[in-house]
């Protein structure tokens, strides 16, 4: 196993909503990584160019699931985008489009799947054959 020290120089600032700055104090500690961890770590720091400190952060933040974009509005699903103010702009490409569709799509399924396990759930209750 192979330890890997991170610190930071400077102070990290967070995001947080509404525009304004947060400023954390970066944190130092120890991680003892398997060999494996640290071969990723190796590859993923020669790939971006990335200090040991931003790879294991941005290794860590990536992990992260994102949340759905997909809203239902009046029983349909709809990709929600932000707001249409400049610094939120987002640009999407097809492959977004189209990955976009296939969530909707699994979505839809399963929604059509559970309404149907509780249609023939609540007719055996009932007494009555499917």
């Amino acid at each position: 196993m192979s330890t890997a020290a991170i610190t930071s120089a400077s102070l990290a600032t967070a995001k947080r909503r509404g525009g304004q700055d947060k400023t954390l104090p970066s944190r130092r500690t120890t991680v003892t990584l398997s060999p494996e961890s640290q071969e990723i770590l190796e590859r993923f720091k020669s790939a971006t160019g990335a200090s040991t400190s931003a790879a294991i952060d941005r290794i860590i933040r990536q992990s992260e699931p994102a949340p759905s974009r997909l809203i239902d509005y009046h029983g349909l699903l709809v990709l929600s985008l932000p707001p249409e103010n400049p610094e939120d702009t987002v640009h999407f490409t097809i492959e977004d489009i189209k990955d976009a569709e296939d969530e909707m799509d699994r979505e839809y399924v399963e929604r059509i799947l559970h309404r149907d396990r509780n249609t023939v759930s609540a007719g055996q209750r009932n007494g009555e054959d499917r």
